[in-house]
């Protein structure tokens, strides 16, 4: 799945970004981000609304069908409980990353609908095998020293992106997902930071908060995804080939 046709500009920034040159600005990311949630609120709001509508309700439907109790500890200990896991999973990668997608075009104020949400579907194998390699070392990571964990977290982010986006395979997206981050790793570390704060307003709020830091999030990894690796100018050709792998590099 490897695009050999990366545009200069892209090139030349992603041969910058990992050069090192890049000039990373939290406090620009975050108010560039605000102004673009200004001016594409109602859309950031039915993204947003529409993901956590479909979470909630696909995941109200499993527990039924799964008959699951979720004040039970023993009852979310069950194989049942593992397959709500990776039915959530299989469902919510491709829209989750179609919301990435979504603030990537408009940080970079391309033209774009609430359908980006459901145009990553014919990606489900390699986006959800992404998801569960990256998830399962992560794990470990956590298991381990917890730091280990964060730090799989952090580098892998554009995985997914890179995999939609500039059609890579899944070993090449993590790599490169890495290589790049490892240059900024400091701000990455910082700006998690933020977030993660950011989404202790999420609990306090009792979850309506999300309806701003999502939409802000999404702004600020696009913003971040553009900057770092460029976005392709060409229409996306988001319907996999017979010579589409898994693992192609």
């Amino acid at each position: 799945m490897t695009d050999n046709n990366q545009s200069p500009v892209n090139s030349s920034r992603l041969e910058r970004a990992l050069a090192g040159e890049y000039q990373f600005n939290i406090r620009q990311l975050f108010a560039e981000a605000q102004t673009h949630y200004k001016q594409h609120l109602g859309l950031l709001l039915k993204a947003t609304g529409l993901l956590m509508a479909i979470g909630l309700g696909a995941m109200m439907v499993l527990i039924n069908v799964l008959s699951l109790d979720m004040t039970s500890v023993e009852s979310m200990q069950t194989s049942n409980a593992g397959l709500l896991d990776i039915a959530m999973l299989i469902l919510m990668t491709p829209m989750i990353v179609g919301f990435r997608m979504l603030g990537i075009k408009l940080s970079q104020n391309k033209s774009t609908s609430i359908n980006e949400l459901f145009q990553y579907f014919p990606h489900i194998l390699v986006l959800v095998t992404a998801n569960l390699l990256i998830s399962l070392v992560m794990q470990v990571g956590l298991n381990l020293l917890i730091l280990p964990g964060l730090y799989v977290y952090l580098v892998t982010q554009f995985t997914v992106v890179l995999i939609v986006e500039k059609r890579l395979g899944l070993l090449p997206s993590i790599i490169l997902s890495a290589r790049v981050t490892n240059r900024y790793l400091l701000s990455f570390t910082l700006l998690l930071l933020a977030f993660a704060m950011m989404f202790v307003l999420v609990l306090f709020t009792m979850g309506l908060a999300i309806l701003w830091v999502g939409p802000i999030y999404t702004l600020v990894m696009g913003r971040l995804y553009a900057d770092l690796f460029g976005v392709d100018e060409a229409p996306q050709q988001i319907h996999p080939t017979d010579k589409d792998s898994i693992l192609d590099a």
